[in-house]
């Protein structure tokens, strides 16, 4: 099933760059540049996104580029890649010209292009300017707030801006937020822990702007013997920069129930907002995000009534203000079933791939026809060649046999140097989603022993 579009669209797969700075805290060189990397793997999933045809600009090539094309019906989705790649993709395609070439190409006789980031950056700010300086292309950034009001994308996507707008907002914010003190710096930190600590309740210890887990710490109630070691531990935690500090009541979950829900907001005066999808976040370990699962059943959850109205009342706040552009609002549901807002992530997220293949391979009712289970942290066995992990994982891919409504989607192969590769399972509820990725781990993990 082909989307018309009225405008080529470009993607700029500009994942390390939006995050290379936080990362690049991390102490160690080797771990600096793989948590770097890292964020360059997830490039592959944009294939995936914003129906076809379209042109994919990423750091390194796809490896199961055709399997997208001719599978998954995107066969007018192209992508491109520089030749010398860095951390920092939209300064890659300034540099190199013949991406630059590839994009006015791209953009037809008419010379207009919808350009789309993963995040709005300064870099990706000044991509734009001179696309439409040195080759006269008339760029439009529908998810992309004006150069004015891009401080409001930075200011909401940090933990204590957040807060700080949800309180004045949502009428309910007493309710819908956990007891959280902006801290200045590390030693206030440690004041608050202490007193969380001494009243008996377990903290979250958050760095602004930490992302994926990383700059997150959760201290338990501790004894005096313990002091010092949690408070060596956070002290040298690079993550905790010269930036605010927010130490947050810890909201327990026994079953990880951590929603997030994605919400697109057009430019002011282009329609209102919407939410795209609500899904459930999957993790390694606290915090560890490793995807996510899509299926009828969290729309009818108790809580989803409360978090669509929390949403939507924000998008539209943030819309008048001059946000643009998706953004999702992660969640935790308490052991008494209790709704906490946590914050915001202002770009495309880690399940936007998974609703636009959705869509554009099963309609905008998709959630009436399938479960979805994304997961980025699949176990390749001995298998590194991304082509030797597309014939072993042959008989598993969608469709199988020719039936839609049951296959494995591959994602992520650039991760396959670390026996790690991100799928996507689909089938006809969320159990059976998660027995076929559970098969397929264990075929993967057997395969080429016999």
């Amino acid at each position: 099933m082909l989307s018309s579009k009225k405008n080529p669209t470009v993607i700029v797969s500009n994942f390390a760059e939006a995050h290379a700075d936080f990362l690049g805290r991390c102490a160690d060189p080797d771990q600096r540049k793989e948590l770097i990397l890292s964020e360059t793997y997830h490039a592959d999933r944009t294939l995936l996104w914003a129906g076809d045809p379209k042109l994919v600009i990423v750091s390194y090539p796809i490896a199961h580029e055709e399997f997208i094309r001719q599978r998954l019906n995107f066969s007018g989705t192209i992508h491109a890649f520089p030749e010398e790649p860095t951390y920092f993709l939209c300064r890659d395609i300034l540099r190199e010209n013949s991406l630059m070439e590839k994009i006015a190409a791209f953009a037809g006789e008419a010379g207009i292009i919808d350009l789309i980031p993963y995040a709005t950056t300064s870099d990706f700010l000044e991509l734009v300017e001179a696309l439409r300086t040195k080759f006269n292309l008339e760029v439009r950034t529908p998810e992309s707030p004006r150069p004015n009001d891009f401080w409001l994308r930075d200011y909401v996507d940090t933990k204590n801006g957040f807060r700080s707008l949800a309180s004045l907002w949502l009428e309910n914010a007493e309710d819908l937020l956990t007891l959280g003190i902006s801290c200045y710096s590390m030693a206030d930190a440690l004041r608050v822990v202490e007193w969380f600590s001494q009243n008996g309740e377990s903290c979250v210890v958050k760095a602004d702007t930490g992302e994926s887990g990383i700059g997150t710490v959760v201290v338990h109630p501790y004894t005096d013997a313990e002091r010092d070691e949690i408070v060596e531990r956070l002290k040298k935690d690079p993550y905790f920069a010269d930036e605010l500090i927010l130490v947050e009541r810890y909201a327990h979950s026994s079953e990880q129930t951590s929603p997030s829900l994605e919400v697109r907001v057009p430019r002011l005066g282009d329609g209102e907002p919407e939410v795209t999808y609500v899904s459930k976040q999957l993790f390694l370990n606290f915090g560890d995000f490793c995807g996510i699962q899509i299926d009828k059943s969290l729309y009818q959850s108790s809580w989803y009534p409360k978090l669509e109205r929390s949403g939507l009342l924000l998008a539209k706040r943030l819309q008048l203000m001059g946000y643009a552009g998706h953004f999702d609002m992660d969640c935790i549901v308490d052991d008494d079933d209790h709704l906490y807002l946590l914050e915001i992530n202002a770009r495309r997220t880690g399940g936007t791939h998974v609703h636009e293949f959705a869509k554009h391979f099963y309609g905008e009712d998709y959630i009436e026809k399938a479960s979805f289970v994304s997961y980025e942290a699949m176990d390749s066995g001995e298998i590194t060649d991304p082509h030797e992990l597309m014939e072993a994982l042959r008989e598993f891919l969608l469709p199988i046999n020719g039936d839609d409504s049951h296959g494995l989607v591959v994602t992520i192969t650039r991760a396959l140097h670390n026996h790690r590769f991100g799928c996507i399972a689909v089938a006809q509820t969320a159990d059976l989603a998660l027995k076929l990725q559970q098969d397929v781990q264990a075929h993967l993990l057997e395969y080429k022993k016999a």
